[in-house]
């Protein structure tokens, strides 16, 4: 049996647009910090995929991920960092909204920990499974975005907070002088590819479409790549 991995580049028709004049354009786009760490890593290449539910409300599909070890990871490292001395923000309490300058774009996030000792401020988040490069850039905008963020600038104490990656057999730190002039240019031409105002072109790829969380009305390339991968 071949399974094809890569599904020809297709360009949108106009039936293929037309879910999007039922959708509700936003105001201001609007994405998470994970989706932005994943474009800045390059674990999803799709514009169409995350320039979407970026500009549109859009009702994404229910994801899949059990909490459950993530959750006890939280907990257990809460209890570690107060025994050492800190004070210990935790998930809700760490949620921030930061709107763009350059980019018209609101950038919401929520780590896991934000730990505070005297005026050494510390941002963790926890990792249940396998390591991957978008952690990293995840823990390096909410360090960029932490101390710019109304909810969260207080915490910060002035200062671009130390970053730490927890994973079940091993801790990574992550100093402060990571967030260097390449890494904001980094970040700034992602926020411009989806602040784009022109409909991207579809980059439909087996591994990405089947995991995807767009409905099927918004992208017929989930029903191409799910016959593909059964021929």
């Amino acid at each position: 049996m071949t399974v094809s991995r890569k599904i020809n580049h297709l360009t949108p028709s106009a039936n293929m647009t037309q879910p999007l004049q039922q959708s509700q354009k936003r105001l201001t786009p609007y994405a998470w910090v994970t989706r932005v760490a994943q474009l800045m890593a390059k674990e999803k290449n799709c514009h169409y995929g995350n320039w979407l539910p970026t500009n549109y409300h859009i009702s994404l599909l229910p994801s899949d991920f059990d909490s459950s070890d993530h959750d006890k990871m939280v907990i257990q490292r809460s209890s570690e960092l107060q025994n050492l001395g800190f004070s210990v923000n935790v998930e809700n309490a760490n949620s921030f909204k930061v709107k763009g300058k350059t980019y018209s774009i609101c950038i919401a996030g929520r780590p896991d920990i934000v730990a505070i000792k005297d005026n050494w401020v510390v941002v963790e988040d926890c990792k249940s499974g396998r390591e991957k490069t978008s952690h990293l850039y995840q823990i390096l905008l909410y360090m960029l975005l932490l101390p710019h963020a109304p909810e969260t600038k207080s915490l910060c104490k002035g200062q671009i907070p130390h970053g730490r990656l927890i994973y079940s057999d091993r801790i990574i730190d992550i100093p402060n002088q990571r967030i260097d002039r390449d890494f904001i240019t980094h970040f700034q031409q992602v926020l411009s590819s989806l602040t784009r105002p022109d409909f991207p072109p579809r980059q439909p790829h087996l591994s990405e479409c089947r995991y995807c969380r767009l409905p099927e009305k918004n992208c017929s390339f989930k029903r191409v790549s799910y016959t593909n991968s059964r021929r």
